[in-house]
């Protein structure tokens, strides 16, 4: 991360107010969500969550919005892999902001170890991918795929794999690929678009401003050899590229 070069007090007084409601309504939810039922962790997750995310966006100043079609896909639960175009710390709250039912995320196995945070996400119930060697590598792509399928996840992972310092979008990896071509699921590509100019690395905070989530149609990876899962990606991101180039769908 740069070194940070625009700090307002409106920022840190943003900044302020949003640390100490996260300070107050994570480890509720944290509690609540992991005293529950398995079969309900899924429901339950992802609403407070989405709670979470939207209250944060406003109090961030960030007026978030969701196109007719991003509406209408994430109104429905169903097994699928959702990619996100990851440029921005805004992606969190806005991550958080468009969960749908049966919502996870996809954390690294890791992140099991860490204090709260491996807590956090076990209550959530986040599908786990462990990046060892190849062979533990596979078996846990199996095992979330089996869950994706068998509990009717929405799992949401960034094929970039990591936020470009930029803004821009970076080459994607293969995981979320081998993740629908196992499963045997869709991918729909969630698009954010303004995350990346409200939030810049640079930044204490966002600038105030306005953040449309939309999606484009849903693909199938058809081939799961490295040439085919590849193209399957290189495709998607171009899509991508297009997508933030011409700005979201209205209507």
């Amino acid at each position: 991360m740069g070194k940070l070069t625009k700090i307002t007090p409106s920022m840190i007084a943003r900044q302020s107010v949003g640390w100490s409601f996260s300070a107050f309504y994570l480890p509720v939810m944290v509690a609540v969500c992991g005293l529950s039922r398995k079969a309900k962790r899924t429901s339950r997750g992802p609403a407070w969550a989405r709670k979470w995310g939207r209250t944060m966006s406003r109090i961030a100043g960030v007026d978030l919005r969701f196109t007719e079609a991003a509406k209408k896909a994430l109104s429905v639960r169903r097994a699928r892999v959702m990619t996100f175009n990851h440029g921005s710390t805004l992606d969190v709250l806005v991550g958080a902001a468009l969960l749908p039912d049966g919502g996870v995320l996809v954390v690294k196995e890791e992140m099991r170890k860490m204090p709260f945070m491996g807590a956090a996400t076990v209550a959530m119930g986040s599908v786990f991918l462990d990046r060892g060697d190849r062979e533990r590598a596979y078996a846990s792509l199996q095992k979330a795929a089996v869950r994706i399928v068998e509990e009717e996840l929405q799992v949401l992972i960034a094929p970039e794999g990591t936020r470009a310092q930029d803004g821009t979008v970076g080459r994607f990896k293969l995981g979320a690929f081998h993740l629908a071509h196992i499963a045997q699921v869709p991918i729909l590509p969630v698009v954010m678009h303004g995350n990346a100019e409200l939030w810049p690395p640079t930044q204490l905070a966002p600038t105030r401003g306005g953040v449309v989530v939309d999606v484009l149609p849903e693909v199938r990876v058809g081939n799961g050899d490295p040439e085919g899962l590849r193209a399957a990606a290189d495709s998607l991101r171009g899509r991508y590229l297009e997508a933030l180039a011409s700005g979201p769908m209205t209507g």
